[in-house]
């Protein structure tokens, strides 16, 4: 574990007073993306003019090449930020960090992190540093993520908020996070000129959050759709009615149209698999993973938003209808809302007890998803809408909309 001891807890005393003296202490961070493969050689590059602390989340690891990292770089993860404390007045890795640091670099920055820092939340070692951050120090992300999700207007919502805070947006080349090298000069200047010169005045480096849209030429939704049978996503996330609902959503379905079935860790504690329909596969986050093997190999989740014309997820419980509204997404399911194409339909189906659905919350995370164009199917009393009623409301919307526009 990192040493933090010289940190400075001396109260009003500058965050620059002693920075010419001594090597910088850069604190870089990586997330769940494909390009953390990549950190190790960010991590190599600032070593050479820096002191460098380096924070992972677990997702991350499954990308990391331990071996690529610098000797001396100490790695730090969850498990440390717990362990470093013991007893009440004990330190805390995370405020200890953010104490020791200069500046935070966060790259790869994953679609569900960024998410998570918009809405505040603080569920790792990585979030609380951030949660914990002084604004009068940088922060610099490199955003990483499949080009879907970077196009989603959610994505540039989420820019323009931590922009608002004062972080700087070293933006992706096609989703693909920015070369190392680049991050690390970008940082460098600042560095060099900012803090070293102690300019004051506006940053300059704010970046724009790129606004392109990857919609060219015709419409996936309805390229063919009038020559085959629609392809509609079925998803059930961790609510009792999992259990009663969900096999026959999916028979419903399956008798106008080709289903996919995706399921949450959770929701496996209700499903009964012997009422799901024979021959249909059921996916789960361990299906996008075992899917990507190395660079190139394509990933579930974006394949499935391809090959879909339309998404209904019933039941939608209260958590993941609060991860839909704040972006995140941290499983096979959430990932798909992520990227997916808002000129396709997504339904949702919520179901929860009454004393959540008549929250305050509920009702402002609802707005939320419908102003992003998400049908809601409301419940009953809380209880999801019967499945004929589901498959009514969405059939009745692919007769009129899509077919109707096909042959326009």
């Amino acid at each position: 574990m990192m040493a933090c001891s010289d940190s400075s807890s001396a109260k009003g005393k500058s965050v620059i007073e002693d920075v010419a003296s001594r090597k910088p202490r850069i604190l870089l961070a990586a997330c769940g993306s494909v390009s953390a493969i990549k950190f190790g050689l960010l991590c190599r590059c600032f070593s050479k003019w820096a002191v460098v602390a380096a924070v992972v989340t677990m997702p991350s690891l499954r990308f990391i090449d331990k071996d690529s990292i610098p000797q001396g770089v100490n790695v730090l993860c969850d498990e440390h930020d717990w362990e470093c404390w013991k007893s009440i007045g004990d330190s805390v890795l995370h405020i200890e960090l953010c104490k020791w640091a200069d500046i935070m670099v966060i790259a790869p920055l994953s679609a569900n992190t960024l998410g998570k820092i918009v809405g505040g939340l603080s569920d790792n070692l990585l979030t609380c540093i951030v949660r914990a951050w002084d604004n009068k120090k940088q922060m610099f992300v490199a955003p990483a993520m499949n080009l879907l999700m970077w196009n989603n207007p959610l994505t540039e919502q989420q820019c323009m908020s931590i922009e608002d805070r004062g972080i700087a947006l070293i933006r992706p080349v096609n989703g693909a996070m920015a070369e190392p090298e680049r991050i690390n000069a970008t940082v460098r200047h600042f560095y060099h000129e900012k803090i070293l010169k102690k300019k004051p005045g506006e940053n300059p480096w704010m970046m724009a959050c790129s606004t392109s849209s990857s919609a060219k030429g015709k419409s996936v939704v309805v390229d063919d759709v009038a020559s085959r049978k629609p392809r509609i996503i079925v998803a059930a996330c961790g609510s009792v009615s999992s259990a009663v609902n969900f096999g026959l959503v999916c028979k419903r379905f399956l008798e106008w149209a080709t289903v996919a079935a995706v399921v949450t860790r959770s929701s496996l504690r209700f499903i009964d698999k012997d009422s799901i329909p024979q021959g249909l596969k059921v996916l789960s986050d361990e299906h996008d993973w075992n899917c990507w093997k190395k660079i190139g190999d394509s990933l579930l989740h974006i394949e499935l938003c391809k090959w879909a014309d339309i998404m209904v997820i019933a039941p939608l419980s209260a958590n993941t209808l609060g991860m839909i509204a704040g972006g995140l997404c941290d499983n096979l399911l959430t990932c798909i809302v992520r990227a997916w194409d808002s000129k396709k339909q997504m339904f949702v189906a919520p179901s929860m007890n009454l004393s959540m659905w008549n929250n305050p919350l509920t009702e402002q995370h609802c707005v939320s998803i419908e102003d992003r164009g998400i049908a809601l199917i409301p419940p009953v009393n809380g209880a999801m809408a019967e499945p004929e009623r589901i498959n009514a409301i969405v059939r009745s919307f692919y007769s009129e909309k899509i077919l109707k526009k096909e042959t326009l």
